[in-house]
């Protein structure tokens, strides 16, 4: 990467950004236990691996700074044809971001909370506290907010042509459909099955990315066709 060409580093940093969280995203749902709705179910779900649970939220992790330049990127090539979808994407996924960070270190408290040292009624009690406190909603409501802002900007570049149609359509539907199937109770193949969707487009749009000239990334012209010769 040429940290002494700014426009460059961004691009790069952008497309490598897009390709590795894919990746992490594919990884951290392979290894996250199934969402399950009542405390004690979530608690012995978790407790059957807690190595394998905590290294799932490492990964989340991982993936939320990893999202941040990846996003910027998607949001980046929309600022001449689709603007305004770009910059509503931005600003819908920042408070998702934070968060589903936000809740990601719940998940951390979960992880303590099945280890076998705990006891186990007193866990699944305070789990279901958790469950039932109005003072969480705000939370789990603020965090449909990231896949809301993937749909945005997942629009923003269909209506653009600012890479692969399939590439567009799946960036903003994979998010969506993974989250509804995770938060419903959903058969686990779909949660990951979305992600593998995901990474499908967004690998593309970073190869893309990364296959860019200096003066097509400033401008944001790059064409589909240029991005689909990247793959």
């Amino acid at each position: 990467m040429n940290l002494s060409n700014p426009g460059r580093f961004r691009r790069q940093v952008a497309g490598v950004a897009m390709i590795a969280l894919a990746v992490v995203l594919v990884l951290a749902e392979l290894l996250h236990a199934r969402f399950e709705m009542e405390a004690a179910d979530q608690i012995a779900a978790v407790a059957e691996n807690t190595d394998r649970w905590y290294a799932a939220h490492v990964l989340v992790l991982t993936a939320l700074a990893l999202a941040v330049p990846a996003f910027m990127g998607l949001a980046h090539l929309l600022r001449r044809s689709r603007p305004t979808l770009g910059h509503v994407s931005l600003v819908v996924f920042v408070p998702g971001l934070v968060a589903l960070a936000a809740a990601a270190g719940m998940e951390f408290v979960l992880w303590q909370m099945a280890q076998p040292a705990a006891n186990r009624d007193e866990m699944v009690a305070l789990g279901e506290r958790l469950n039932e406190s109005a003072g969480i909603v705000p939370l789990f409501a603020a965090v449909l907010l990231f896949p809301l802002a993937w749909l945005l900007v997942g629009i923003g570049l269909y209506l653009a042509r600012a890479v692969p149609v399939y590439a567009a359509v799946l960036v903003a539907v994979s998010q969506p459909i993974g989250f509804a199937g995770e938060l419903s109770g959903g058969p686990k193949v779909l949660a990951v099955g979305a992600q593998v969707a995901f990474a499908f487009g967004i690998v593309t749009i970073g190869l893309g990315v990364l296959r860019q000239t200096d003066e097509e990334w400033e401008r944001s012209s790059s064409t589909p066709d240029a991005m689909s010769a990247a793959v």
